[in-house]
């Protein structure tokens, strides 16, 4: 059975407690009496923009008082930050049948919609078929953004890290290595990073959920009792919630088997 101190070498996690990595600014055009889109889902920390593209004079004034642009004429714009989260209505004051929505995503669904995106978005970043059948399709998607996001688990568990012709390093777009995607055998000195995908009965690197997050909380390795582990920290990641570990072993229950490659063939 697996070595377990070699288990989540790399997996180091950092959590993020904000919402979006990159703000944006997204633009809503205010268009033939229409705000265009009517419904715009954002980021925590995003921007919209308003822009009046009609000729006759529109507002976006907020339903709760939370905003208001004034009277926008053509080629007028408005600008907003939103930081918390939560759904907001708003009209033009003019024409108070013109309506419209900002939806801000919390952070864990932030989190979620990246974890989804690193799978199903084209071109694809790592080109793998999840295993959803009686899963929590969002808590997957989570660990989906735990593991490749934060926790740069591919680079010490995925060997090589990316594909060929797709090294971010020299110049390449961006593509994981799916073909042995965190099936480990990536020498560090003395240790072999270990196959941390799913077993014959759809454990990861055999071991269970209980299991897992024993070995993060205390250190404690399940195949040597007694032995408390010196090569992972374990004291960082026991200090994370059982909802993460609960994301991150979802996550990888779902992932394809992978059969570890030989240390040698490792770049």
């Amino acid at each position: 059975m697996l070595n377990k101190t070699r288990l989540l070498l790399g997996l180091t996690l950092t959590l993020i407690t904000s919402g979006s990595l990159y703000a944006q600014t997204l633009t809503v055009n205010i268009k033939n009496f229409q705000f265009q889109p009517s419904n715009l889902s954002i980021d925590q920390g995003d921007t919209v923009q308003w822009v009046n593209q009609d000729s006759s004079t529109h507002t976006s004034t907020s339903d709760h008082s939370l905003w208001d642009s004034k009277n926008l004429s053509q080629a007028g714009t408005f600008t907003r930050s939103f930081d918390k989260p939560g759904k907001f209505t708003y009209h033009c004051a003019i024409h108070p049948g013109m309506k419209a929505t900002v939806i801000i995503r919390t952070a864990e669904q932030t989190q979620i919609k990246i974890g989804k995106d690193i799978i199903a978005s084209l071109p694809k970043q790592l080109p793998i078929t999840l295993k959803l059948a009686g899963q929590n399709a969002d808590q997957v998607y989570r660990g989906s953004y735990l593991v490749n996001a934060q926790g740069a688990c591919a680079d010490c568990h995925s060997c090589p890290t990316y594909a060929a012709g797709h090294n971010p390093y020299q110049g390449q777009p961006k593509q994981f290595n799916a073909q042995s995607y965190l099936a480990g055998g990536r020498a560090f000195g003395p240790f072999i990073s270990a196959n941390i995908t799913p077993d014959e009965s759809g454990k990861p690197a055999g071991i269970t959920l209980a299991q897992f997050k024993d070995l993060l909380r205390t250190g404690h390795d399940p195949d040597v009792p007694g032995n408390i582990l010196q090569v992972m920290p374990w004291p960082i990641y026991g200090m994370m919630s059982d909802r993460d570990l609960d994301a991150i072993y979802a996550y990888l229950s779902a992932i394809p088997k992978a059969t570890q490659p030989l240390a040698s063939a490792c770049p």
